[in-house]
């Protein structure tokens, strides 16, 4: 019995260092693919933050028109607003001034 599981052996070591050479020329192959990638990678990540930079140079530059005053008509053109809420503590007597 043990005799006729010998080649079987031998053959499956045979095929198993093909396979472990077969895996090196592969590894080779993927290390390549994954430099490629990784490069790639790298290049459009510089390019996404060139482009970023200029858009926020872009922004920077346009900020000036976004620094002045904002108006504040919403503030007193509804019921409930700030407006409103003055007058009504100033018409209410349990709510005006002290005296």
């Amino acid at each position: 019995m043990s005799h006729g599981s010998l080649p079987t052996a031998a053959v499956a070591d045979d095929d198993d260092h093909h396979e472990i050479s077969l895996s090196a020329v592969d590894l080779n192959i993927i290390a390549s693919v994954q430099d490629r990638k990784d490069e790639a990678l790298l290049v459009l990540k510089a390019d996404l933050m060139d482009k970023l930079n200029k858009e926020v140079k872009s922004l920077d530059d346009d900020s000036w028109m976004f620094d002045g005053p904002r108006s504040r008509i919403h503030l007193i053109s509804r019921p409930g607003s700030i407006r409103h809420r003055c007058s009504e503590i100033l018409t209410r007597p349990d709510m005006g001034p002290r005296k």
